[in-house]
Formats: C-alpha cells, sequence, structure tokens
C-alpha cells in the first residue's frame, strides 16, 4: 500500500509567499499542498472542513492574525499540527507562537530543506496523537466488563484552559499549597508547561534542577530518583519544575510525563498539573491518566468558546463529566456576561468561581508566596481554599474540618511564619525589585 502524503496547508496574507512556498516543495514527492489560503479565519475553516496534517502559518496577518488563528484551529481541529513563519525572530514571538499552540517556528526566508525536514519532523512528532484522535473518533466495540486496577492510590489534578492568559499556574500553585495546608498530607506540584512554565517563579524557587534532569536516567525511574530532582518548597509542597530553556523541553516526551505522573500518583495523596493549553501528545497523555480535570475559563466569550469547543474534544475522547470541573475565574469581572448564561450556552454546570484580585495577586507573584497564604482571610483565598475542599477525598475533607474547627489559631501562626520566611527568601535570591507576570 502506498504510503501516505503529508498534507500540508498555507497561510500567509501574500500570494507571491504562498507562492513560493508551494513551489519549494513541490517536487517533495511525500508532501502534497492541499489548501493555500490568504486569511487567518478562512484558515481556521479549512482547517475544520480539510483536516491537514501540518500548517504552515505566516505569524503576521491582517485581521486575524496568526496569533488568533493558530488558536483557533487547535479548538476546531486539534489534531492539526502548526508551522509558525515569520520574519521575526524575537524570543517573544516565539513564546506568542508556543503557548498559541504552534509547534515549530521557522524564520523567513528559509530553504526547501529546512522546510520539508520542518514538516517531516512534525508530522513524525505527532504521529501517536492522530492514532489517538482517529480511534476516539471511532465508537468503540463492545467489551466485557473488567475490573480495572488504579494506577495508584494518589489523585492527579490537572488545571487545563484551552485558552491562555486565564490564570491556570495562579490556580495550580495556590491549590497545591492550598490541599498541602488542609490536609497536611504529601503534595505534588508538576509544571507541565515545559517549555516557558512559571511555577518557579510563582513560588520563587531556584531552578537547580528541572523535569529535564530526569530524561537521561528515565530508564531507572523510581521515587529515590524523582525526589533527587524535585524541589522543596516551604509549604511541605514537592515541586517538580520545568525546564530552565524552552530547547530542553523538547527532550521531554509524552511517554515520560506519563511515567513520572504515574510514579507520583503512586507516592503522593494529591498531584497538582499546571498544563499547556493545546491538545499535543503530551498534554493528552496527561489528561487521559487525570482523576480530575479542573477546566478554567473567564468571562470573555473568546475563553467561553473555547471552553465549548474542548467539551466537545472531551466527549470525543470519552471523559466523562464527573472527571471536568469547570472552574469561573475572575468571576466578578465586569463585562455583562452572566454565570447562568455560560451554563446555558455550553449546557455544563459552573462547579466553582474564584472573584478578580489583580492587586493581591501581582503582590504575591512578585513575593513568590502564594496568596492562600500571604492573604488567607481574603475573599479569592477564601474561593481557592473552597476549591481545594472540591477535590479532596470525603475523608479528608471531613479531617481538615474537624482539624480546621480545633486549631485556628496555631493555624494562623503556621502560616504567618512561614509567610515571612517566604518574604526573606524572595530577597535572599532575586535581586530585582518585580517579577513578570504569570499565567
Amino acid at each position: 500500500m502506498a504510503q501516505e502524503k503529508i498534507r500540508v496547508m498555507i497561510v500567509d496574507d501574500f500570494a507571491d509567499t504562498r507562492e513560493s512556498i508551494g513551489k519549494l516543495l513541490y517536487f517533495e514527492k511525500d508532501i502534497e499542498v492541499v489548501a493555500s489560503v490568504g486569511d487567518g479565519q478562512t484558515a481556521i475553516q479549512k482547517a475544520r472542513e480539510i483536516h491537514p496534517h501540518v500548517i504552515l502559518m505566516d505569524i503576521n496577518m491582517p485581521g486575524t492574525d496568526g496569533i488568533a488563528a493558530t488558536e483557533g484551529i487547535v479548538s476546531v481541529a486539534p489534531e492539526c499540527e502548526v508551522i509558525m513563519m515569520s520574519v521575526q525572530g524575537e524570543a517573544d514571538y516565539l513564546r506568542r507562537a508556543m503557548l498559541a499552540g504552534a509547534r515549530e517556528y521557522l524564520i523567513k526566508p528559509f530553504t526547501g530543506d529546512e522546510l520539508a525536514g520542518s514538516i517531516r519532523h512534525l508530522y513524525e512528532l505527532s504521529a501517536d496523537k492522530r492514532a489517538r484522535m482517529a480511534a476516539a473518533l471511532t465508537p468503540p466495540a463492545p467489551q466485557p466488563a473488567v475490573t480495572v486496577q488504579p494506577v495508584g492510590s494518589g489523585q492527579l489534578i490537572s488545571i487545563f484552559s484551552p485558552k491562555g492568559g486565564v490564570g491556570k499556574t495562579t490556580i495550580a500553585t495556590n491549590l497545591a499549597i492550598g490541599l498541602k495546608l488542609l490536609t497536611g498530607k504529601k503534595v505534588a506540584l508538576v509544571d507541565g508547561n515545559l517549555a516557558f512554565g512559571d511555577v518557579g517563579v510563582m513560588l520563587n524557587l531556584p531552578n537547580k534542577s528541572t523535569i529535564a534532569d530526569l530524561i537521561p536516567n528515565m530508564h531507572a525511574l523510581d521515587m529515590d530518583l524523582l525526589d533527587r530532582i524535585m524541589v522543596d518548597h516551604g509549604s511541605g509542597v514537592k515541586v517538580l519544575l520545568a525546564p530552565p530553556r524552552p530547547e530542553l523541553a523538547e527532550l521531554v516526551a509524552p511517554d515520560h510525563l506519563r511515567a513520572i505522573a504515574t510514579l507520583l500518583k503512586q507516592h503522593y495523596d494529591y498531584v497538582v498539573m499546571d498544563t499547556l493549553q493545546s491538545f499535543e501528545d503530551m498534554m493528552l497523555a496527561v489528561l487521559d491518566l487525570s482523576d480530575r480535570i479542573i477546566l478554567l475559563t473567564t468571562l470573555e466569550m473568546p475563553a467561553i468558546k473555547n471552553i465549548k469547543l474542548f467539551l466537545e474534544v472531551a466527549e470525543a475522547l470519552h471523559y466523562s463529566r464527573e472527571k471536568l470541573m469547570l472552574v469561573i475565574n475572575r468571576a466578578d469581572s465586569s463585562g455583562g456576561i452572566l454565570v447562568e448564561e455560560v451554563e446555558q450556552n455550553i449546557r455544563f454546570k459552573v462547579a466553582a468561581s474564584i472573584v478578580s484580585s489583580g492587586q493581591l495577586m501581582t503582590t504575591a507573584v512578585n513575593q513568590g508566596v502564594p496568596v492562600v497564604v500571604s492573604q488567607r482571610d481574603s475573599a479569592v483565598s477564601k474561593n481557592l481554599l473552597d476549591l481545594a475542599r472540591a477535590v479532596m477525598s470525603e475523608e479528608d475533607l471531613a479531617a481538615a474540618t474537624e482539624r480546621a474547627a480545633a486549631e485556628p489559631a496555631r493555624s494562623n501562626r503556621k502560616a504567618r511564619s512561614w509567610l515571612g520566611l517566604g518574604r526573606l527568601r524572595f530577597f535572599a535570591l532575586t535581586p530585582f525589585a518585580s517579577r513578570r507576570g504569570a499565567d
């Protein structure tokens, strides 16, 4: 049987550029240009209709630019892979492209060999995802009932959103610390945004060791090795940080992250995973293994639209509704959209809401101390701790409630003591007066 050709769509607002790229690929026997369009909106529609394997996307286009078009394509056709093209090589452009869901970045002008090589490389990398998406869309054959043993005793909680800028890292860090404060049990926090993770920044942790240090020894992965790589946070939470440089993220494969998460579930009561807003193989591996997916959104139309699209994909992947937990961040923001309207539009119940608290959050990020500790009595902290209670087991919730009623004074003294240490550590490690914001 003839080998499948790699189906490519070219997106660029200049017709001459589209023609030139087509000519570069004309003599590549294993690559076929199936569409050539001049704007982002048409690209989204075409991706939904023809499902190309790889999309070559210009980053700068009038109207819907390459970043917005890529976000739309990732939502409506998650099996498509995007290579972003630009004359700009700055790090900010690369970061924005990867956050939108692009897998590779080519700087114009490029040669035909560079272009074809990138297309083939990305096609090979995404083979597993294509197979899984195809299987998800095929009705399963009836199977006899079997007893499935749990992977581990712990609970993996992934913080996910198909839209950037909704506060995933803030929720993930505060949720992990909140679970530790309320239960006293073993809690791990993993930065799954491998290329541009901000968990270390949010918690003021030095990146002396990261997940990239595990990869050369994955054949001997065990809890002793993982413990040596994870970083201790002052709260008692153990943190697995993202690599210090984006290129090191390429070392981590989906199977690596799956093995690490499985091992953590066997040894921790709660594992909280910050994620990247994409359907690439890495994130699908995490979402498949998760016991609970906290689906995060804000009361903005683009975010709500993407949540609705994700719910359709989740259904195709056979995720149960009990696995998904819809949470509204910045729920009191003005803008005219009500929570009830969101529920009616997407036909999914909102499980929790978190109020806006811009100044408190900015201060918490700059100090490297989560707001559930620095401002535990604030409305936003109470919302975050309520979210932690919502994902706890019934036994842990009952024990935490009883302990909180019995020892309020002791808990407050402990939190204030750790907060003071956190501030001293921040100024000792960081010579800057402020930090950049985080997702």
